[in-house]
């Protein structure tokens, strides 16, 4: 079973926050386990993060604003809410509900970004219920709900899903899945548990809450949880992108078209139309393009990164000495910089596939776009730089926690890579090859962010991504032979990332984060009055 989808996992999530895995991920549990716990009117009293002191979350979750992320989870906010910073100060007051972080042993901790969470809620008739979760974020926002109130589940966000606790309730399951399958609603699939005696119903949209009133209802129904989908729903769980063969003989199959086959595959993925899937690529890239306005028009005044400045206006207005680099370069790195610019100050932003490496893509389709690339273009190199990045998210992980900044900026810079080489014409293998190129020169790249913050080196290596990104596509167009498979490559970037010390995997612990520089501007703003 596969759930991998090229919108929801590669070229996204939509999201705030420097960090997909410490923000994406922390925002969509906290709504899920809210959504969860309080399906049949509970409210929400307090809410308990817990993390292990030994995990990655622990050094770094103010810096990269995972506890912002989390308590708008729980407050059940929208992305584009205004208010979206302000609701972590208010519940930490105690405005709506009671919020806190906690660090201490996990029981169970058997990845990097384990958490545990503790939601008490007051029923409508008065008593007081807590409920406990437990999952882990694993990488390019993708996460995974493994227990909830001690029973096993796997709940990851990607279906609408139903729990119904009753005695028998497994001979009713059938029977409810049809009654919640209404009006062309997709069944996805039925569990059944008898030890908890309870069945889990997974739809690809909520029905009306006329039906779940009906459901509740019934006789030997003893209780009805639900949660909306956390992204587009995955309505296919076929393996399509485990490696980069089966995906080119998708593209030979549809004219040799690499960008024909990702939307083919999406398609499938999410059971949508050609067109509705293609709509939703061109507004992805439409929102990448957006993002990178956006920084470009930022002010100053309004910048609260904690060592950078806003940059990305200058890069992109410099006067460059002639023979330095070329237009197209200049305008995808100050594109790149403009992205990770508003990554940073917390505005919506595209994980693609991290927030951590989130101006990569953004950056070189405005620089193909601001040098002879229409949208539609832009958008076929959009859909080849999900493929890409998908076979790399079968194989392997995007999680820095994991695999160090080559599962981020390294991956990103493959997918970017092969972005280019599409746009200029390229075929499937010389987009794979031009993959392989920046795969097999970011082996081993750590992840060492200063002081937690994804800033220093991070919009540094974005800048790098998006140059070997061209480099790569230009070299494979002209003839150079990367030799080496993508598939290979990706299994020895993961291979190579479970080697690297813990310190170069994201904890600000090794690399630039503990140079004599960087300790002392870390001890500098710790003490600032701000």
């Amino acid at each position: 079973m596969q759930e991998i989808s090229l919108l929801n996992s590669v070229i996204g999530p939509v999201m705030r926050g420097p960090s997909s895995s410490h923000c994406a991920a922390p925002y969509m549990m906290a709504k899920l386990a809210r959504e969860l716990s309080c399906s049949n009117g509970e409210v929400l009293q307090k809410a308990i993060v817990r993390f292990d002191p030994r995990g990655s979350f622990a050094p770094v979750y103010q810096a990269q604003s995972s506890d912002e992320n989390f308590a708008a989870g729980f407050a059940g906010a929208a992305l584009t809410d205004a208010d979206y910073r302000d609701i972590l100060p208010r519940v930490m007051r105690g405005e709506g509900f009671l919020f806190s972080v906690e660090i201490t042993e996990l029981e169970n901790n058997n990845h990097p970004n384990r958490v545990d969470l503790e939601l008490t809620v007051v029923a409508t008739d008065g008593t007081e219920r807590s409920d406990l979760y437990a999952g882990a974020s694993v990488g390019g926002g993708m996460f995974y709900i493994d227990a909830m109130n001690n029973e096993p589940v796997f709940l990851t966000g990607k279906t609408a899903s139903v729990f119904v606790w009753g005695e028998g309730v497994g001979d009713l399951a059938d029977d409810i899945a049809a009654r919640l399958t209404v009006n062309g609603n997709m069944l996805l699939g039925t569990a059944i548990d008898p030890k908890y005696s309870r069945c889990e119903i997974s739809l690809q949209a909520l029905p009306d809450a006329k039906v779940i009133a009906v459901l509740r209802a019934q006789d030997g129904i003893d209780a009805v949880w639900f949660a909306e989908a956390a992204q587009y729903p995955v309505c296919a769980t076929d393996d399509l992108f485990s490696t980069s063969d089966a995906v080119m003989g998708v593209a030979m199959e549809h004219g040799g078209s690499l960008a024909e086959a990702g939307l083919v595959l999406e398609a499938k993925r999410l059971g949508l139309s050609h067109a509705a899937t293609r709509d939703l690529f061109r507004e992805r890239c439409e929102l990448m393009l957006r993002v990178v306005a956006e920084g470009f028009d930022a002010k100053p005044e309004d910048n609260v990164m904690r060592f950078l400045t806003l940059r990305a206006r200058k890069v992109r207005d410099a006067n460059l000495p002639g023979g330095l680099g070329g237009a197209v370069l200049q305008d995808a790195i100050a594109g790149a910089l403009s992205a990770m610019e508003r990554d940073s100050n917390r505005g919506l932003v595209c994980a693609a596939p991290t927030a951590g490496s989130a101006g990569v893509v953004p950056g070189t389709l405005y620089g193909l776009i601001r040098h002879g690339i229409d949208l539609d273009g832009a958008t076929d190199a959009l859909q080849v730089m999900a493929l890409v990045g998908a076979v790399f998210a079968a194989r392997g992980t995007f999680a820095a926690e994991c695999g160090g900044c080559s599962v981020e900026t390294g991956a990103s810079a493959a997918m970017a890579a092969a972005g280019v080489a599409q746009a200029f014409g390229g075929d499937p293998k010389q987009c794979f090859d031009a993959a392989s190129m920046c795969l097999m020169n970011t082996l081993g790249l750590v992840c060492d962010p200063v002081g937690g913050d994804v800033e220093i080196p991070c919009h540094a290596r974005n800048v790098a991504g998006v140059s070997h990104a061209f480099s790569s596509a230009m070299a494979i167009l002209a003839g150079f032979d990367a030799v080496l498979g993508y598939d290979e490559l990706v299994d020895q970037t993961v291979k190579i990332g479970a080697m690297m010390h813990p310190d170069l995997r994201c904890t600000a612990r090794g690399g630039c984060a503990a140079t004599k520089t960087a300790l002392r501007m870390v001890e500098a703003v710790s003490h600032s009055p701000g």
